[in-house]
Order: structure tokens, then C-alpha cells, then sequence
């Protein structure tokens, strides 16, 4: 716990970050926010999007589909919203805050995903391209995050000792 704390409380030596970072974890969430938004709209129409592979109407019409009776799609699309206009913001402002907030959600979504793939596979035993293809941007968000926040850690490190 007070590594974890350590590790979100530590400033993250932005000018040494490449400028190109906060620009693919923006990229990637857009990416998400469409899939997750096309979703959400199909939910509310009562449709199901077209599935070539696997049984996408299995998946989303499943109890696992709905949290507390919200579509599990628009909560990946308002999680995917936050990350894109706070990235908006901190490539206006370079304030670290911008930064910081979705490099944190990044986490929830990881662990979302990753609890909604294992339900997928093992549970319903289906396959949603769509949930993948949302699973693998909310994965690679956080992967993208987690290096910036070691390498930030990193040159923390250096620049103390």
C-alpha cells in the first residue's frame, strides 16, 4: 500500500516523457470510446450488432451485460470519455493532474476488461469481437500508462540520486 501510494503521489518528471505518449493512450481510448459508443447505441435499439465470428448475442444479452441495470458498454464509454477529455485537457495545459487521473483509470479499466474476458470465455463461452476489441484498447492503455509511470519513476530516481 505504501509503494502504491508512493507510486501515485510521486511527481511524474513529465518534461523527460516522450510527447508522443499522452497522444497513443488518447489515440487508443478514441478507439475505445467508438467501440464502446456503438455498443451502448445498439444496447438502447434493442439491437445486436452484426457478429461474423463467435456468438456476439450471447455475450450481450447475457446477465453479465448490465451492472446494477446500466449497460456495461456505456460505463466502458464514459470511462473512455474521461480518459479522452482529460488528455485533451493536459495537452492544452500540461497540467500533470490531466495526466495523472486517466493513468489511474487506466487501472479499473484493465481489471474490468480482464473480469469481463474471463466471464466471456469461460463463463457464457462466447466470443464478442466487439468486447475484445474493447478489452484489448482498455489493455493497452494500461500498458502504455504503467510504462510511463515506471519510466517516470525511473528518471525520478535518477534525478534524486
Amino acid at each position: 500500500m505504501k509503494n502504491l501510494r508512493k507510486l501515485l503521489t510521486t511527481p511524474l518528471q513529465l518534461q523527460q516523457i516522450p510527447k508522443w505518449v499522452p497522444v497513443v493512450i488518447l489515440a487508443i481510448a478514441l478507439i475505445g470510446f467508438a467501440d464502446a459508443t456503438y455498443l451502448t447505441i445498439e444496447h438502447y435499439q434493442n439491437e445486436i450488432p452484426p457478429c461474423t465470428i463467435g456468438g456476439c448475442e450471447s455475450v450481450l444479452t447475457s446477465q453479465y451485460a448490465q451492472v446494477a441495470g446500466i449497460p456495461v458498454s456505456l460505463l466502458g464509454a464514459l470511462n473512455y470519455l474521461i480518459i479522452v477529455t482529460l488528455l485533451f485537457l493536459y495537452l492544452d495545459t500540461k497540467k500533470e493532474i490531466f495526466l495523472r487521473v486517466p493513468v489511474l483509470l487506466s487501472v479499473f479499466g484493465a481489471v474490468a476488461s480482464i473480469g469481463f474476458m474471463y466471464i466471456m470465455i469461460f463463463v457464457i463461452k462466447a466470443f464478442c469481437p466487439y468486447c475484445v476489441v474493447s478489452a484489448a484498447t482498455s489493455l493497452s492503455i494500461f500498458a502504455v500508462s504503467l510504462w510511463l509511470v515506471l519510466k517516470s519513476r525511473n528518471l525520478s530516481q535518477q534525478v534524486q540520486g
